[in-house]
C-alpha cells in the first residue's frame, strides 16, 4: 500500500498511539493523607483557570457513623505536571455536611470552573464561584428544600448554552432540575419525575436517543429500578423541556445502586446504560433500544469484586476504544482494576489490577493530571482517609521506525481549521474522540478537504479514520 510521508510531529504521536499497552505507576502518588473522616465525593476540572487539572472532594460524615466530626469540601491545585499541592485555601467549605453530590461547572461563564454540591441532612443544592485564582466565594443556594438531597449532575437542559443543575430528591420521591441563565443564577426547580415511592437514588444525564438534547438515567432505591426519562425540547417542536419515560425499564430488582450512567461501553457509537449494585456485586452495562429491549451483560460480578464502589468509562490505553475501570468498596478484593474494551463488543472479561489495597474506594476520577495526554486515575480512599492518583504510563512496543499513516492532517496544533491529505478517492469517514473516549464529532469528508474544528474545546483529541480503522491524534489549541 502506497505511503505518505507525514511531519515529523505526526509521525511521533502516531507511532506512539498504534500500538501501546497501560501500566500505572504504584505505589499510588499521595496528595492528601488527612482528608477529614470518610471522603466520599470526588471531581476533577480546571478550578483555578491555569488550563491544568485540579481536584476537589467532599467527605460524607454524618451524627448516624459516631460522634460528629467536621465535614469538609477540599481542592486541591495541581501544577500542570502532577504535583498537587494543598492551597491556603484549600478548605472550601467547612459547614456543609453529608455531602452526597458534587461536581464542577461553569456556573457564571467566568474564570474556572465552579463547585456544586449537595448536603443530604441540610436539604441543600449549593454551590461556590471560583474567581480563577484558587479561591472560591461563599456558599450560595440553589434550593434548601431538596429533602434528602443525592447526586448532582450539571448539563445544558434546556438548550440555551447555559449550565443547569439536576439532582434527586429521595426523601420526596422526586427528580429535579434547576435552569441556569449563565449568570449564577438559577430559576425554580422544575420536575423530571415525581410522584411514586421509588426513592430516586443516582441520576446521570446525556443524550442518550442522539436527538440533541439531554436525557436522564435513573436509579431507583426502593424499587431497585433503572429508568431513562427522555427530554422533549427537540422532539416536542416546543423547544421547551418536558420528560417521558422510557416504556421498557432497563432493569429492576437491584439492591444498592453506587452508580446508573449513560456511556458507550461496547464502542458502537451508542450510548448504553451501566449499573453498580454494591450489595450484589453485579457491574452490568445494558444495550438498550428506546421504548424496547434491554440486554444485560455482565462486566464484573461479587467473584471479582464483592463491594464494588465506582465505575469509570474512558479510554486509558489509548486505542480509542472505551474502557471500564472499577474500584473496591470494600477491604477484601483487588481496590482498584480494569477492563480493555473492544471494538463493537463488550470489554474484556478478564480484568488487569491496577493495584491492590485496603483503602475502600467510593469515587474516582479519571483525567490527564500531568499533562502527557493520556488519562490517570485520582481516588478517595474512604477507609483511610487518603487522597491520591495513579499515573498512567502508556508503554510503546515494537513499532517499524519508518512506519507512516495514509492519512497527513495539518496543522497540528490547530485553532480552527484541520486539513486532510491521504491517497484514498473516496470520501474519509471520521470519528474525533475527546480524552475520556467520548465521541464529539462524526463526519464525512472529501479527501484534501479542511474540517473545521473551531467549536471543540482546547484539549488533545483522537481521530479515528472508519475507511482504515487508523487513529490519529491533533492538539487543538
Amino acid at each position: 500500500m502506497k505511503k505518505t510521508l507525514l511531519t515529523l510531529f505526526l509521525f511521533l504521536i502516531f507511532t506512539n498511539l498504534v500500538i501501546s499497552q497501560t501500566t500505572f505507576v504504584t505505589p499510588i502518588q499521595n496528595i492528601d493523607p488527612n482528608t477529614g473522616e470518610e471522603p466520599y465525593e470526588l471531581a476533577s476540572g480546571d478550578l483555578d483557570n491555569d488550563g491544568d487539572i485540579d481536584l476537589v472532594m467532599a467527605t460524607y460524615w454524618f451524627t448516624g457513623f459516631g460522634t460528629p466530626t467536621q465535614d469538609y469540601i477540599k481542592w486541591y491545585e495541581n501544577d500542570g505536571s502532577g504535583n498537587f499541592s494543598i492551597p491556603t485555601s484549600s478548605i472550601v467549605s467547612s459547614t456543609i455536611r453529608y455531602v452526597d453530590g458534587l461536581t464542577v461547572a461553569n456556573i457564571d461563564n467566568q474564570f474556572g470552573l465552579d463547585i456544586v454540591a449537595t448536603s443530604a441532612v441540610q436539604n441543600t443544592l449549593v454551590y461556590y464561584l471560583s474567581d480563577g485564582s484558587g479561591g472560591f466565594g461563599s456558599e450560595v443556594v440553589v434550593s434548601n428544600t431538596v429533602t434528602g438531597a443525592g447526586q448532582v449532575f450539571a448539563a445544558d437542559i434546556n438548550n440555551d448554552g447555559h449550565t443547569d443543575l439536576a439532582t434527586v430528591s429521595y426523601d420526596d420521591n422526586k427528580s429535579i432540575w434547576f435552569a441556569g441563565d449563565g449568570a449564577g443564577n438559577f430559576g425554580t426547580e422544575q420536575t423530571i419525575e415525581s410522584g411514586s415511592t421509588d426513592g430516586p437514588f443516582t441520576i446521570e444525564l446525556d443524550d442518550f436517543d442522539g436527538d440533541m438534547d439531554m436525557d436522564v438515567v435513573i436509579g431507583f432505591y426502593n424499587t431497585g429500578n433503572i429508568e431513562i426519562y427522555y427530554n422533549q425540547y427537540i422532539e416536542s417542536g416546543t423547544s421547551t423541556v418536558s420528560w417521558v419515560k422510557d416504556a421498557v425499564t432497563v432493569d429492576s430488582g437491584n439492591l444498592y445502586f453506587l452508580a446508573t450512567k449513560f456511556a458507550d461501553v461496547n464502542n458502537d457509537g451508542t450510548l448504553d446504560v451501566v449499573k453498580v449494585d454494591n450489595s450484589t456485586g453485579e457491574v452490568e452495562w445494558f444495550n438498550k433500544i428506546k421504548n424496547g429491549a434491554s440486554t444485560p451483560n455482565t462486566i464484573s460480578t461479587s467473584a471479582i469484586i464483592d463491594r464494588p464502589g465506582a465505575i469509570a468509562v474512558a479510554d486509558i490505553d489509548g486505542d480509542t476504544y472505551n474502557d471500564v475501570i472499577i474500584t473496591d468498596s470494600g477491604a477484601g478484593d483487588d481496590a482498584i482494576i480494569w477492563f480493555k474494551g473492544a471494538n463493537n463488543a463488550s470489554p474484556s472479561a478478564t480484568p488487569t489490577l491496577i493495584e491492590d489495597n485496603n483503602y475502600q474506594n467510593f469515587a474516582i476520577t479519571v483525567d490527564d493530571y500531568d499533562g502527557d495526554t493520556d488519562l490517570d486515575i485520582a481516588f478517595l480512599g474512604n477507609g483511610n482517609d487518603t487522597l491520591g492518583w495513579y499515573e498512567n504510563e502508556l508503554i510503546s512496543l515494537s513499532v517499524e521506525e519508518n512506519s507512516v499513516s495514509n492519512i497527513s492532517i495539518y496543522p497540528n496544533p490547530t485553532n480552527n481549521i484541520l486539513n486532510f491529505r491521504s491517497s484514498f478517492n473516496e470520501p474519509l469517514n471520521l470519528s474525533i474522540y475527546n480524552l475520556l473516549g467520548q465521541v464529539v464529532l462524526s463526519k464525512n469528508i472529501d479527501n484534501n478537504t479542511a474540517l473545521d474544528v473551531s467549536e471543540l474545546s482546547s484539549g488533545v483529541y483522537t481521530i479515528r479514520l472508519n475507511n482504515t480503522n487508523e487513529v490519529i491524534k491533533f492538539i487543538k489549541n
